[in-house]
């Protein structure tokens, strides 16, 4: 008997918009023969494309309104972050020199 084979009969968008379809069937008689390689289609929506553009700028805020302590605190959490920034720039550099070396067999 004919049996459902490798190829789909729909793509999953088609199947998520609610179309149904049989499978290709194939036929076993001539023994197994293996599909050639497909290439997987993804499609995913970029989430940036949902993302609000309106953003108000540092020039924007009045920092009056801010509490000092507040304002200390994100000022200290920024040179936190880019000191952290820093170091992981630092620390890609060195691994990828290494992985440079070893790539090029000069260990």
């Amino acid at each position: 008997p004919d049996t459902a084979g490798p190829e789909p009969a729909m793509e999953p968008e088609e199947w998520l918009d609610g179309r149904d379809e049989d499978p290709i069937l194939v036929s076993m008689r001539e023994g197994y023969i293996p599909p050639k390689s497909r290439e997987l289609k993804v499609v995913k929506k970029n989430v940036l494309d949902s993302r609000p553009t309106t953003r108000r700028s540092m020039s924007a805020l009045d920092t009056n309104s801010l509490p000092p302590q507040l304002l200390e605190r994100l000022l200290e959490e920024i040179q936190n972050l880019k000191a952290t920034v820093l170091s992981q720039e630092k620390r890609i550099c060195d691994l990828e020199n290494k992985l440079s070396q070893y790539t090029n067999g000069t260990d």
